[in-house]
């Protein structure tokens, strides 16, 4: 029952979105922690590293886990307002329910994180969309 629980919540935060086309490249993950909050909720935390060679202020985007195995795991969207210097770093936190508990069992190099950037707006007001 969980997993479907997860699975709905997943469509439900990315939407149609996660299906569009996308660039996996724009904002690699560099790093990424997990931590439980208490008993219903754990702390997400995603470092991105921006290939972009402008500053980002607006961004549609959204990320997700996977297993060793391929299988998913939890996924979310960022913030649409989030700020991103060129090449530069940027660290976000989300607060999610303890449906996604697994990521806490699974060791660090068993998960794979990856990104999916649908579009842009530069700090220049120039949109990027990637279809």
């Amino acid at each position: 029952m969980r997993s479907i629980a997860s699975l709905a919540f997943c469509f439900a935060l990315t939407g149609a979105q996660a299906f569009a086309a996308c660039n996996a490249d724009l904002l690699p993950v560099d790093d990424w922690s997990v931590q439980r909050l208490d008993d219903q909720s754990i702390e997400v935390k995603i470092t991105l590293k921006s290939q972009a060679q402008k500053p980002i202020r607006m961004l549609a985007a959204d990320f997700g886990f996977k297993d060793a195995l391929g299988g998913h795991v939890a996924a979310d969207t960022f913030d649409r307002d989030i700020s991103i210097p060129a090449s530069g770093s940027v660290t976000t936190t989300k607060k999610w329910p303890m449906t996604f508990e697994r990521l806490l069992k699974l060791k660090h190099n068993e998960v794979q994180v990856s990104t999916c950037v649908h579009g842009v707006v530069y700090e220049d007001g120039t949109k990027e969309e990637f279809k």
